[in-house]
């Protein structure tokens, strides 16, 4: 008897970082088999699963079959980041907008706080008509191919991440005016807050540059970003350096730059494609474009992504 489609397992092709899975022979999300989802997911960190027929709408039911549960965005650093679909506020738009889009160094995501999202979800409404893709890499492979120098730095110093918001900014993150509800929520996610008297308030997290993953020491943070949006874009409201006060060393922020770019994997986007990533082992990123009709989507989850028996009744 010929296997039924649904019987057979689909290709899936490992990456520098990550792995691609073709999900053409069984397009519709619904019906997919999330076991070799998640095999390929916890084998490699991330999985890019093309051919399905992932609409916007059909975003929010195929990342439910995974997780129950997804975080709104408050306390982050990209304040033009909003809902992408009315009925939920989980699900949130990475673009939008009419001027160049820069690139984004690779980072972990809401590594300036916690708790910080366990699993990231992306999907592809429209690619941009040139470049733009997300970008990937796998923190496991950064670490070890770090130099011997740069992982005593990082494994005997703490990071400070420490940012300055005027009065307009601080009620956009935070998502409300009342500094009191702001206080609360800072002081539950480990970030010391200060009010100035001119309305501003500064904010302070301190933690290590790595996560000790189950596939091993993660080089796994927002260094990167930190330091393009002060040096490179010339920014002083935010800064990242070490505990003691001294700036990360520039030439050592290029090396990682450079060693990131050998383990980088570009997501093939295209209408319908979605990624996963793990964002405790997995760094991502974005490159530039000037497409104003790019559409990407995503939701973020404190939940760690499950193994198959616990997401075989969903």
């Amino acid at each position: 008897m010929q296997a039924d489609a649904t019987d057979v397992r689909p290709p899936v092709t490992p990456l520098n970082t990550g792995a691609l899975l073709d999900a053409s022979a069984t397009p519709d999300p619904r019906s997919m088999d999330l076991g070799p989802v998640l095999d390929a997911f916890h084998t490699y960190g991330a999985v890019i699963i093309q051919g399905a027929d992932i609409s916007r709408e059909g975003f929010v039911d195929f990342t439910e079959r995974f997780l129950g549960s997804f975080m709104e965005y408050v306390g982050g650093a990209d304040n033009e980041r909003g809902s992408a679909f009315g009925k939920s506020n989980t699900v949130l738009t990475v673009t939008g907008g009419n001027t160049q889009k820069q690139a984004i160094p690779l980072h972990g995501e809401m590594f300036y706080t916690e708790p910080r999202p366990k699993t990231l979800f992306f999907s592809c409404v429209r690619p941009a008509d040139d470049r733009g893709e997300t970008t990937i890499c796998d923190g496991v492979a950064l670490w070890k191919a770090l130099p011997d120098e740069a992982r005593k730095l990082f494994e005997d110093n703490r990071l400070v991440y420490r940012r300055l918001y005027d009065d307009d900014s601080w009620k956009k993150v935070y998502k409300t005016d009342d500094i009191h509800r702001v206080a609360e929520m800072c002081a539950r996610n480990g970030v010391k807050l200060t009010e100035n008297p001119d309305g501003t308030i500064e904010t302070v997290h301190v933690c290590w540059a790595y996560h000790d993953h189950a596939a091993g020491r993660s080089f796994i943070n927002s260094i990167l970003t930190w330091a393009a949006r002060e040096y490179l874009a010339g920014i002083k409201d935010s800064q990242v350096r070490f505990e003691d006060g001294s700036e990360l060393p520039k030439d050592m922020l290029y090396r990682i730059h450079e060693i990131a770019e050998t383990l980088t994997v570009n997501v093939p986007w295209k209408p319908g494609t979605t990624a996963i990533v793990d964002n405790m082992r997995v760094m991502h990123g974005r490159r530039a474009y000037e497409d104003t009709q790019r559409d990407i989507i995503m939701r973020l989850s404190l939940e760690a992504l499950p193994q198959v028996a616990e997401a075989a009744n969903r």
